[in-house]
């Protein structure tokens, strides 16, 4: 009897050091890690996060409805266990602290998975696409026969980027001498940045290709300088929180379900996109 009390006494004591009570330890016990993929099969619902970015992500300005490749791809899984998807909008800076703060379940957009995020999100794998970059000049501009993008980093130069967008991620771990001029831009604009060149602020905007020939399109007075040679091949994947194994084992193989079906080739053409892919062979055998 003796020994046990001694037990109990010094088990009481070291947690007293560790600044903790028997209390603490029951309410500890209580505190349950939520699993996302049987929250959705009891809710019957996904929180989606996404951000605007055609043609993968369109947002009908008058309905505020979501479509694009993304939004069609994720609703065809949810249908497919029965449930629904409620859409947020966010942005690529944001992005991860919607997840991380249960905002979403999943982030479906042209995310790039990158080094940096991938430390603090989880992404889907493969990839389910990859987008290049490319950036805009004036086509009277002194720059426009550069064909080295690293060429517009010197002190002298003044580069346009969103934030947060792909070309911000590009600069900030290979630019270290030129002026950086970082732009928010909302759905409604999202090239508003390369305006900064048109206006001449700015001696170049750098984004990803997709983004830049929409501008240049747009934008006679401008020339898309790597638009046949994009630079910098950034892999695109969903994201998910890195605690969510299940969920995100299960969304990985709905998206292989999707690709190996021809899905995904059907809503590039529907939407028009023209995203870089590596090259899968299927053979019997």
């Amino acid at each position: 009897m003796q020994s046990k009390s001694l037990v109990i006494v010094t088990l009481f004591v070291a947690l007293a050091s560790l600044g903790l009570s028997v209390s603490s330890i029951k309410s500890t016990k209580q505190v349950q890690v939520v699993d996302t993929l049987d929250k959705v099969q009891s809710t019957h619902k996904i929180e989606a996060c996404t951000v605007i970015d055609p043609p993968g992500v369109i947002k009908d300005p008058k309905t505020g409805q979501f479509s694009g490749e993304h939004i069609d791809a994720l609703n065809l899984i949810a249908k497919k266990i029965n449930v629904t998807v409620n859409w947020t909008e966010t942005t690529f800076g944001n992005a991860a602290a919607d997840l991380q703060s249960h905002r979403c379940d999943v982030v479906a957009t042209d995310i790039f998975a990158n080094v940096p995020r991938a430390a603090v999100v989880a992404f889907t794998y493969p990839p389910l696409l990859y987008i290049g970059d490319s950036a805009v000049v004036k086509k009277d501009s002194p720059y426009a026969g550069i064909s080295n993008i690293y060429d517009f980093d010197k002190p002298n130069i003044t580069v346009a980027v969103a934030t947060g967008d792909a070309g911000d991620i590009f600069v900030k771990e290979n630019f270290t001498q030129a002026k950086i001029v970082r732009i928010d831009v909302e759905s409604s604009d999202l090239t508003r940045f390369a305006l900064e060149v048109s206006a001449g602020r700015a001696d170049v905007a750098i984004s990803d290709s997709n983004t830049i020939r929409l501008y240049a399109a747009q934008h006679p007075e401008v020339t898309d300088l790597f638009q046949n040679n994009p630079f910098s091949l950034n892999p695109v994947a969903w994201a998910v929180r890195q605690d969510d194994p299940r969920w995100l084992g299960f969304l990985q193989t709905s998206l292989q379900f999707l690709e190996t079906q021809g899905i995904f080739s059907q809503l590039e053409s529907k939407y028009g996109a023209h995203w870089l892919h590596q090259v899968q062979t299927y053979q019997s055998k």
